[in-house]
């Protein structure tokens, strides 16, 4: 039997116990994900929107060089991506979450102490991302890869929608807090909230639910047949693809192309979502609070989608949400006025749905044994993208006063995201390859 996490109340008897009571762990795994993305996840992710016209004004910086610390802070995601994600397909979620959450707590109480541009840009860059690349959605992402697969979709789905309802309240308090007592009062507290009431969170993680006589989903099976094996993706139906592997395949390529292209426009997007809203005559609380409403108007819609994407083709339905996101931001560069201008954002949502079924879908192409360094290998393309978008749109605004050409840009940009992920396909093994493969493995165990 695998020797089970380090914590060990989730043995084998009680494992069993909570299968015959039909209380299946992953769901616990689930409600720990979705808590912590939705408020530890979405005060970092959004927050530094919020921040953003408060640090640019306190520390005299222009948007580019504001909207340059996200970008430099992407490339350092991108080149640790694949090192974070192979150490948690190693060790599992549960001390990378542990070890992430307590650096991002740490980082944002030193950022709270920083009156300099460089102070803030070391800070944020090579300790805030750095904890923050293992604390949130890759780390729990690869947990519920792991104990779901016929559910897959709507479970990555409420994760990402956790992210955004828990976004629809913290992203107008933070708001409230930043332009009552100032950012770096914002980000003392936000650091304390991490070390207080996140790492408690971490603590529901497990790495597989074979390693505690479950199968995937809950689904039920004698367990002492199961007993406690690696994860392997063979029980489920789908099967597991080596790192070598998936990379070869022309399934891994489109499937990167479709993510970079979806990545560079919302990361950017998002980036400027409060300035881009000031700049069509919002105030910047209302802008916030717009935000916010649309976080949580954008919660079913993600859960439905996670949901119907379990029945139906999900490149598909990501190819639509994306075509309805490049719709918004057409339309909202044409539009005027509050109604108009959420109306715009509304179709921009699809793009909050695709996040969830994007990262699904890499699970679904190449199974559980090696998601998170598989997607870990993604990294670096995605933030690379990252990394040029958000500060491009700033520089844009810096000379030219609108963000008309980002909006034109990134809808564009949607629309080819739609095209790339209509045409995925599932990558195939060449079975006599595999059994070949297979053969050998047999031969060399028995020598």
């Amino acid at each position: 039997m695998s020797q089970l996490d380090s914590a060990n109340d989730g043995n084998f008897v009680t494992a069993r116990y909570r299968q015959a009571r039909g209380a299946f762990y992953g769901w616990w795994i689930l409600a720990a994900s979705a808590v912590t993305n939705g408020i530890g996840g979405s005060v970092h992710h959004q927050g530094f929107t919020v921040m953003f016209l408060p640090v640019a004004a306190s520390l005299g910086l222009t948007r580019a060089q504001t909207a340059l610390v996200f970008s430099l802070a992407r490339v350092e995601n991108g080149i640790i991506g694949p090192i974070t994600g192979w150490m948690i397909d190693k060790f599992g979620p549960r001390p990378l979450m542990i070890g992430g959450t307590i650096i991002v707590g740490i980082g944002y109480i030193l950022l709270s102490r920083t009156t300099s541009y460089r102070d803030f840009v070391l800070v944020y860059i090579f300790v805030i991302s750095i904890g923050s690349s293992t604390s949130f959605m890759q780390a729990t992402t690869t947990a519920l890869n792991a104990w779901f697969v016929r559910r897959r979709g709507m479970v990555m789905a409420i994760n990402s929608a956790s992210f955004r309802f828990g976004g629809a309240f913290m992203v107008p308090l933070l708001s409230v807090v930043v332009l009552k007592w100032g950012w770096e009062t914002a980000a003392l507290w936000i650091g304390v909230m991490m070390l207080v009431f996140m790492i408690p969170l971490t603590l529901f993680m497990r790495r597989s639910p074979e390693q505690y006589g479950l199968l995937p989903d809950g689904d039920k099976r004698d367990l002492r047949e199961v007993g406690a094996r690696e994860v392997s993706g063979t029980k489920s139906g789908e099967a597991d693809w080596e790192v070598g592997e998936a990379i070869r395949t022309r399934a891994f390529y489109v499937l990167a192309a479709g993510t970079v292209l979806r990545m560079s426009v919302h990361g950017a997007v998002f980036v400027h979502i409060i300035p881009l809203l000031v700049w069509k005559e919002a105030s910047p609380q209302g802008a916030a609070n717009m935000v916010g409403l649309l976080a949580l108007v954008s919660v079913p819609l993600i859960i439905f989608l996670g949901w119907v994407s379990d029945k139906f083709s999900r490149q598909k339905i990501l190819a639509g949400a994306y075509v309805f996101s490049g719709a918004g931001l057409l339309l909202m560069n044409f539009v005027d006025g509050t109604v108009g201008v959420f109306l715009a954002l509304l179709l921009f949502s699809g793009s909050e749905a695709g996040s969830a079924l994007n990262w699904a879908l890499v699970g679904d192409l190449f199974g559980r044994k090696k998601f998170a360094t598989i997607r870990g290998i993604l990294a670096p393309m995605y933030n690379a993208a990252l990394f040029v978008t958000p500060v491009a749109a700033g520089w844009i605004f810096d000379k030219t006063g609108s963000y008309e050409i980002v909006l034109l840009t990134g809808g564009g940009l949607f629309f080819a995201a739609a095209i790339v992920f209509f045409f995925l396909q599932a990558p195939v093994r060449d079975v006599l390859d595999v059994a070949a493969r297979a053969k050998a493995k047999a031969s060399a165990e028995k020598q």
